[in-house]
């Protein structure tokens, strides 16, 4: 099952990044922003997003194998993070969540595809 709504894009928001749900602008509608190493990832971009741009925002059930930016060399099988600028890469202990594993490894700046498999291993309180 699938669930699709409306959403105000907050800054410029190239292809294959991380993003979040949060907040409503004046008309009540939902905001979507770029993610960053403090945020829990809600869903990836497919194309690129303009600010304030109204854009159909669709989250689907089940495995999900996303295609991200990496903002740093990764390895095969690696346990990631959202870095800066909605990127992924290598998963360390200042980040709220890891977003899943590398299907393949790719260098600081390619393309990798991601198994979405969320984990809040890393929150502290």
């Amino acid at each position: 099952m699938a669930v699709s709504f409306k959403a105000r894009v907050v800054g410029d928001i190239p292809a294959r990044r991380m993003c979040i749900l949060g907040g409503r602008d004046e008309n009540n509608t939902i905001l979507l922003q770029i993610a960053d190493n403090t945020s829990a990832v809600d869903f990836v971009t497919v194309k690129d997003l303009k600010d304030g741009e109204l854009t159909t925002v669709t989250l689907q059930d089940g495995v999900k194998i996303w295609t991200v930016d990496t903002a740093m060399d990764v390895e095969a099988g690696q346990w990631v993070s959202c870095r800066e600028d909605g990127k992924v890469g290598t998963r360390t202990g200042n980040t709220v969540e890891n977003v899943g594993f590398t299907l393949e490894a790719a260098k600081e700046g390619q393309a990798v595809r991601v198994v979405r498999r969320e984990s809040f291993d890393n929150i502290v309180g």
